[in-house]
């Protein structure tokens, strides 16, 4: 620690996508860390807009839509020029999500307290006894398949709408790989699984990726690390919200301070 704040002399890569990154960003460099924003996913529009249109124009269909992510709240609300219809209930994957929607004056009727991925909404009491009701998930293309398939199981009609879909930016590492050199890198932050693949897809044969602190956004992005060439440090945060990865940060550097 130098000068009183925990992070100075720490080069930490955040690879949200721009419209994401700013409050974590700020939140390390208000402790001394040097940010490297380093995107490995953008969101742009689906693959199918026109049958994205059509299926969020009959969304008084449904008894609930699931919303997963705060890009989902976003993408879906520009393609509907009279929001939601009043007659369906709501819920979001986490709190972030949650507060988007709260954001365009929409109620949300379910969203998990504690930790926020697929698994804990599963668990609310509103989505136990779903027989019979009709549920569409609005998502990016390629999502995770849990909910739909739990959900189906409990006896739910469960319909998928894809209203955006991640690209990724950048074709190479060579920033990332200056910085290394010159001044080393503590850590990279991944928060989804599609970023993890982007950046070993970029960085296949650089030998230093292996060995860098990776910080990942759940226990299931923690796992594929292991099917890439890393063999590193691997930092888990309970989800990829903003506050539980700088959550874990701090409890890294405690440790390394200890």
């Amino acid at each position: 620690m130098v000068n009183g704040l925990p992070l100075q002399g720490r080069s930490i890569v955040v690879t949200r996508p721009v419209h994401q990154a700013a409050q974590i960003s700020q939140q390390l460099q208000d402790v001394g860390a040097e940010v490297i924003n380093f995107p490995l996913l953008d969101i742009v529009e689906p693959s199918d807009t026109d049958g994205c249109r059509r299926k969020l124009a009959v969304l008084d269909r449904y008894d609930f839509l699931i919303f997963t992510s705060p890009n989902a709240v976003e993408c879906a609300l520009s393609y509907l020029t009279d929001g939601l219809p009043e007659t369906v209930k709501v819920a979001a994957v986490g709190k972030k999500t949650a507060q988007c929607l709260s954001h365009h004056g929409i109620s949300v009727s379910i969203v998990p307290s504690d930790t926020f991925n697929s698994e804990s909404l599963l668990a609310c009491a509103d989505l136990q006894a779903v027989k019979g009701l009709s549920i569409a998930i609005i998502r990016g293309e390629g999502g995770r398949s849990l909910l739909r398939e739990t959900l189906s199981e409990r006896g739910a009609c469960v319909d998928y709408i894809d209203v955006y879909r991640r690209i990724c930016p950048a074709d190479n590492l060579l920033p990332l790989v200056k910085l290394q050199q010159q001044s080393g890198l503590d850590i990279i932050i991944l928060t989804s699984v599609e970023s993890l693949h982007h950046l070993f897809r970029l960085g296949k044969g650089q030998l230093w990726l292996n060995d860098t602190t990776l910080l990942v956004g759940s226990e299931r992005i923690a796992s594929m690390v292991k099917q890439t060439s890393h063999a590193g440090r691997v930092l888990v945060a309970p989800d990829p919200s903003d506050g539980s990865i700088f959550s874990r940060i701090q409890d890294w550097v405690n440790d390394k301070n200890r």
